[in-house]
């Protein structure tokens, strides 16, 4: 027999031999931390309960395999699953850091990430509000990475905790300002305890690539076909009513978000921008430079500063001109449109301009020769 027929033979006997090991596997062997009810934890009994153990089950027994707990401290979980200790680390959240480790599935529901804070404390979940502050998060978590890497260098102080109790402990003492956490997790361990009454969630849900945007399964970048398997199982489990069923005991109904406010300098009687959901409203902005007044010289360097002044307004509130959506601009004379529309046009790339709508005011502000009021789409 040819020699490259015979290396194609074994070629193929091994790879048959990796799609019947997969099918032929009677068990999947999850890795949990049981200690974070809602999602997984001991009853009274010692017995596995939670959000996270009751999809596990339901997906083993759509598969027909049965489900092995494996104790896991979540710190190390990546590495155990590494070392073949378990097959699925269950949940974790896919991040971009963590995908060029693991291969993740679909996620099973999605992730609300918030800061916990003393109520009145006027904090927001921002590197600005957070300088000099101390903030707690739990060790291996996503919210770690982001923490140490989105707000150490800007002088926040990050501190790891492995368990809830010890964060939670340390917010009571004082010894930590705030804490970033998963929105039911914390309500579950803290808010919602007695213990819990004076704190409350500080500013919206952060939304940030190294925070994920849901939870999922984590396998082996090997364990393709495992991978595929539970997408599978966990969209028959919706296809027949059981993943509803399952989450609806645990997971509140989605509410949006609270508005954030981003106040206006000088004790204006009105916010620079709010944020309602993924929308930024801006108040109009005019072309007064650092000490207040109108920048001399015509409309256009009066509409060069309005567009500086709105650029800064809108990295100050965590986004950029890049994210405008559309904007209304307003003329004190009308004759002024054509001088405008040359600087306003620098400012964007020819395909990304935004929506507008121009018209003529009889009299604007300080006498401002324009004035421009913006929509756009938070970046964070």
């Amino acid at each position: 027999m040819p020699l490259v027929k015979i290396f194609s033979l074994l070629s193929l006997v091994v790879l048959t031999a990796g799609c019947v090991s997969s099918a032929a596997n009677p068990q999947i062997r999850f890795g949990v931390e049981a200690l974070v009810p809602p999602f997984e934890s001991r009853n009274d009994k010692g017995e596995l309960v939670g959000l996270n153990i009751e999809l596990g089950n339901a997906l083993c027994a759509e598969l027909k395999k049965r489900c092995v707990w494996v104790d896991q401290d979540y710190a190390t979980n990546i590495q155990a699953l590494e070392a073949n200790r378990f097959d699925v680390i269950m949940p974790m959240t896919a991040t971009p850091a963590r995908r060029e480790r693991l291969d993740f599935t679909d996620n099973l529901y999605p992730l609300n990430s918030r800061l916990v804070a003393r109520t009145g404390a006027n904090l927001q979940p921002d590197a600005q509000s957070l300088k000099g502050k101390r903030v707690g998060v739990l060790t291996g978590t996503s919210r770690e990475a982001f923490a140490k890497s989105r707000w150490a260098p800007a002088g926040v102080t990050v501190r790891s905790f492995h368990f809830n109790s010890q964060l939670i402990a340390s917010l009571l003492a004082g010894e930590i300002d705030a804490t970033l956490q998963d929105s039911i997790e914390i309500t579950q361990a803290f808010l919602s305890q007695p213990q819990g009454q004076g704190f409350d969630f500080a500013g919206p849900a952060l939304k940030d690539p190294m925070l994920g945007s849901g939870v999922a399964m984590a396998v082996r970048k090997s364990d393709t076909a495992l991978r595929d398997e539970l997408n599978a199982a966990l969209e028959s489990l919706k296809q027949n009513g059981q993943y509803q069923a399952i989450t609806g005991r645990y997971l509140p109904p989605a509410v949006p978000d609270s508005p954030r406010y981003f106040p206006a300098e000088g004790g204006l009687p009105f916010s620079e921008a709010v944020q309602a959901g993924t929308t930024l409203y801006l108040s109009g902005v005019l072309g007064t430079g650092s000490d207040g007044e109108l920048v001399k010289g015509g409309i256009v360097p009066q509409m060069t500063q309005t567009m500086e002044n709105l650029q800064a307004a809108l990295h100050r509130s965590g986004s950029t001109l890049s994210q405008l959506v559309k904007c209304t601009v307003i003329l004190a004379d009308i004759n002024d449109f054509a001088a405008m529309n040359t600087v306003y046009s620098r400012y964007f790339p020819a395909d990304r301009l935004p929506a507008r709508t121009t018209f003529a005011g009889k009299k604007l502000v300080l006498d401002a020769r324009v004035e421009v009021e913006c929509l756009a789409v938070a970046a964070r």
